[in-house]
């Protein structure tokens, strides 16, 4: 194995037409439907409970609705907030609560099924506005209230069902206006015209540090999605303007809510997806005591999908996930959570003499990881609301190594990094039209660092860049936000303050005040706003770099981004929201390369490896700004609809001020998701991307001559960062489902064709002096025509 000294290159190559895969998918998928033969009467169970979303108090004779199609059921809730609806068809089916006082809720997308029982929590809100004898329909849109813009809710149906996803949460987010992709080998979210360093992954209350395998350190970006969709019940997703519980994310947030395991007894699902095999168990604690628990396990093969590609490359991963939740009294509640995983990127030398594969193999990045984060999580109801308890650890690994033509070392970098955070947070009711939320943090952070990074031709600095060191910091914050609503509950003002301080700057404090407001100007239409500051620290690597001996980079700042956000919706009908909003976005101190002035990190971590490992200086600046169109229609009935369109810029500039675009600035992005369910058993579904031509910074010709000589790796000519584009990209996918039912389980098969037509999708170029190519320039394509056969079973 030889591989190369570069930070990271995406292991693409030109795209590779799957025929016969198809013909035998779809022999498979014929044969197992043929095997559906259900009895007549299945029915399944639907349970949840009923709880005040600001106290946790569970509310006791709440109305729960059930439709689906022309069946309809109904359930009342007990003292302890609980309901449990039995004997319903399978399906899919819509639920809607309503309480005296609170506002109604409705959830759409909950499938009820043989195996097991269907979950689901409903959190209503006080409402001053019911009045007697007048039935107020109820929103399957829920706001929340701290987050008046920018806020997306996704239930685990609309995250597993879409097209080309891949069961990947982050996959399924490009469906939401605002978010970018384009690059098929990267799950990167890219939001607003920000980088995949910018955002904040939190799961069962716990903050994670990524979410990806093969993760780029310094960026959090990566492959391949690392939580299991199997676990999710539902996700928040704010793309700007979040609450000030939030810290240390510039663009958005992702929080993810677990589902609770079966309490009926040990049930399980087997899941084999278009990257890995996983099976899921859950259960009730055993004892009898009030709780449960859930553990799932995943191994992949895309080892054995790159090698029938022919491609050198060979990753190898497994990841493990677990959920315990109990409640020790009525009023406290323990949830125990753990994510890990195995990560070895394997290179195998090509035989074939195949100049491209030659190239690729002399290119890429040896990469291997370890992570794992476990955390609990204790919450205790008070009478006026709730306080927690969160307390967490986190480690990972990156192991990257580099050598030249020469079997030399250029590179090496051994990193772990270990993060242990304490978070202690109220939400309380203080009238019956406000409320507050309030909180303190602190986190210990340390990383072991041993790198080499040589000063070859290619480098951005002009020394070996070497580092034996520990890094141990404190850092901590204090954050207050509240929420008011006046006027009959026409608008609803939002403000709250952060305060910051990380030990590892020579200055890390930062403070962040934010505020928003809705108003409803009728009862379907609303205007929202917000602005506000955002902080986040640098990467850890960086601040661990030294020069001499001593840390070079204690003197950049927390990079500050200033926000504005102005929106408006239109709800014609409980299930379908319109909306548009316009955002701005000015980003400083951000870090630039010190020796090569011309370098921001906002233009890099789009790529394998990691970034930030060099003399950086805080002087960087930044803009995005844009208009974002949405329509979604619920599965309310049949059909399903996500249309958004997002008109952006990036742009980011060194030391010498010149704004130049950053490697993400798409201008035009729209995606058109849709679905349609004929019967229960079946699913038809169909995703269309399309997005503007992403930047391209040319190489400089003698330069890259002589790095490709020595680590087969072109230099980009950084006078001209993003000065060309590649051409506009455009990917179809479709999805065909199908359940089956053997009564006591149950299961399902699905189709999934990515980029139906076979278009080349050309995301950049790689350096190359392969004689058949015109301009030293080898075009690096997105995924092809490429189906995958996938099936679970539910037992």
């Amino acid at each position: 194995m030889r591989p190369t000294r570069t930070r990271g290159s995406a292991p693409c190559r030109r795209s590779r037409t799957l025929t016969h895969p198809i013909r035998v998918a779809l022999l498979l998928l014929g044969a197992l439907l043929c095997l559906d033969r259900p009895a007549a009467a299945q029915t399944g169970v639907l349970e949840g409970r009923v709880i005040d979303a600001t106290t946790r108090r569970p509310l006791s004779g709440a109305v729960v609705e059930l439709t689906t199609g022309s069946f309809e059921a109904s359930a009342l809730t007990g003292p302890d907030g609980r309901f449990r609806a039995t004997g319903l068809a399978l399906g899919i089916w819509t639920l809607r609560a309503s309480y005296l006082g609170y506002a109604p809720v409705v959830l759409t997308d909950l499938t009820v099924q043989s195996s097991r029982a269907t979950f689901a929590e409903v959190e209503m809100r006080p409402t001053t506005l019911e009045l007697e004898g007048i039935t107020i329909a109820g929103d399957a849109f829920r706001v929340p209230d701290a987050a008046p813009v920018s806020a997306a809710l996704l239930s685990a149906e609309e995250v597993r069902r879409t097209p080309g996803g891949q069961l990947d949460i982050s996959r399924t987010l490009l469906s939401l206006p605002g978010v970018i992709g384009g690059v098929d080998n990267r799950n990167d979210l890219l939001v607003r015209g920000g980088g995949p360093g910018e955002n904040a992954y939190i799961l069962d209350g716990i903050r994670i540090p990524q979410i990806n395998h093969f993760a780029t350190q310094g960026a959090a970006g990566g492959a391949l999605g690392l939580v299991n969709v199997d676990f999710i019940r539902e996700t928040e997703f704010y793309t700007g303007g979040f609450p000030a519980q939030y810290g240390q994310a510039l663009s958005s947030v992702l929080v993810i809510d677990s589902r609770p395991g079966n309490r009926d007894g040990v049930a399980g699902d087997f899941t084999l997806g278009a990257s890995e095999a996983g099976l899921t168990l859950d259960g009730p604690l055993p004892g009898g005591g009030e709780g449960s628990w859930l553990f799932s396990v995943r191994r992949s093969y895309l080892q054995f999908l790159f090698e029938a590609l022919g491609l050198p490359i060979r990753p190898n991963y497994w990841d493990a996930q677990t959920r315990v939740e109990f409640f020790p009294s009525e009023r406290d509640r323990v949830v125990v959570m753990g994510i890990g995983a195995i990560d070895d990127f394997d290179i195998v030398a090509p035989t074939d003499g195949d100049v491209e594969n030659e190239e690729i193999f002399d290119r890429i990045l040896d990469n291997d990881q370890r992570s794992y984060t476990t955390g609990g999580t204790w919450e205790r109801q008070l009478g006026f609301g709730v306080t927690r308890v969160a307390l967490s650890t986190s480690w990972t690994d990156f192991r990257f190594r580099d050598v030249d033509a020469d079997e030399v070392e250029v590179l090496r970098n051994r990193s772990i990094e270990r993060r242990t955070p304490l978070r202690i947070e109220g939400d309380f009711r203080l009238s019956p039209t406000t409320e507050l939320d309030v909180g303190v943090e602190f986190e210990r952070v340390g990383l072991e660092l041993d790198l080499l990074q040589v000063a070859t031709p290619g480098a951005p600095f002009e020394e070996d860049v070497r580092t034996d060191a520990t890094l141990g910091a404190w850092r901590s914050a204090a954050f207050a936000q509240t929420v008011m609503r006046a006027w009959d509950e026409r608008v609803t003002f939002t403000a709250g303050l952060r305060a910051e301080e990380d030990g590892a700057l020579d200055d890390g404090f930062a403070l962040s005040p934010r505020l928003g407001a809705r108003v409803n100007l009728t009862p379907s239409v609303a205007l929202s706003a917000a602005a506000g500051l955002f902080h986040q620290s640098p990467a850890l690597l960086s601040l661990a770099v030294e020069e001499n001996g001593a840390p070079i980079n204690r003197e950049l700042r927390p990079i500050r981004v200033e926000q504005g956000i102005l929106g408006l919706a239109w709800r014609p009908n409980p299930g379908l929201r319109l909306s548009a909003e316009g955002f701005w976005k000015g980003y400083s101190r951000y870090p630039v390369s010190r020796d090569d002035p011309r370098i921001s990190l906002a233009n890099l971590g789009d790529d394998y490896g990691f970034i930030g490992a060099e003399p950086l200086v805080p002087v960087g600046e930044g803009r995005a700004y844009g208009a974002e169109f949405f329509a979604q229609q619920k599965l309310t009935r049949s059909v399903y609809l996500l249309a958004a369109y997002t008109w952006s810029t990036s742009e980011f500039s060194g030391a010498d001020g010149v704004l130049r675009p950053s490697a993400w600035d798409v201008r035009h992005a729209l995606d058109l998701t849709a679905g349609y369910r004929p019967t229960a058993r079946w699913e038809i579904g169909t995703r269309l991307r399309v997005l503007s031509g992403r930047p391209f910074t040319p190489f400089g010709q003698a330069r890259s001559a002589e790095e490709f000589a020595r680590t087969g790796r072109g230099v980009p000519d950084f006078d001209r960062i993003g000065e060309e584009r590649v051409d506009a990209y455009a990917r179809w996918d479709v999805r065909f489902e199908r359940v089956f039912d053997f009564g006591g389980w149950n299961g399902r098969v699905f189709l999934d064709v990515q980029n139906v037509l076979n278009r080349e999708n050309v995301i950049g170029f790689d350096y190359s002096e392969d004689p058949a190519l015109i301009g030293n320039r080898r075009p690096v394509d997105g995924a092809g025509l490429l189906p995958f056969f996938g099936f679970s079973v539910e037992f």
